[in-house]
């Protein structure tokens, strides 16, 4: 038996259609994508050294977000010699930080930290103090406070350069007179 042309279109058209619709029927049964829900992590912990004119000086751990005022109560508040007025206690904690409360000055005495070596903390000393520097002037002293404030304590000498106006030339002027603690 032999088909004509016209019974081979539609033979094939047939199958086409067929193939089509088993293909959509296929497709029409799959089970949608599950939805796949992803938790955030927890926050972590902070953990920030307090030290200095605090009742009980150490290591503790704070929620994320904790403030200078939270690490200083965790601590047991400040001690009856402490000099808060260096203290920003609004600013934010970082993860591994210390903060160090001063105690108050004797009348006469010179503001901010001066290690035994003469060296200057530059996490504790006061913007009258950085002033003293060679190179420093009463602004660019309260720009360094001022980053101190919202950037956290400085971690390395190096980090002079973040604040603005300190270049490497100023800062290898500075290098043998600062320290950070």
């Amino acid at each position: 038996m032999r088909w004509s042309r016209a019974e081979q279109w539609l033979v094939l058209v047939a199958s086409a259609v067929v193939l089509v619709g088993a293909g959509a029927l296929i497709a029409a049964r799959r089970p949608a994508p599950s939805i796949r829900i992803f938790e955030a992590p927890p926050a972590r912990d902070l953990v920030v050294q307090v030290d200095g004119a605090v009742v009980r000086p150490g290591v503790y751990r704070l929620p994320t977000g904790a403030r200078a005022a939270d690490a200083l109560a965790a601590a047991g508040g400040a001690a009856a010699d402490a000099d808060l007025s260096g203290v920003n206690q609004a600013r934010l904690l970082h993860d591994g930080e210390r903060l160090s409360v001063p105690l108050r000055r004797a009348a006469g005495e010179a503001p901010g930290a001066v290690e035994p070596s003469g060296q200057v903390d530059l996490n504790s000393a006061d913007a009258d103090l950085l002033d003293r520097l060679p190179g420093i002037g009463p602004v660019l002293a309260r720009r360094i406070v001022a980053y101190r404030d919202r950037a956290g304590p400085f971690h390395r000498v190096d980090d002079l350069l973040q604040v603005e106006g300190i270049g490497p030339r100023l800062l290898e002027r500075l290098r043998p007179r600062v320290v950070v603690r």
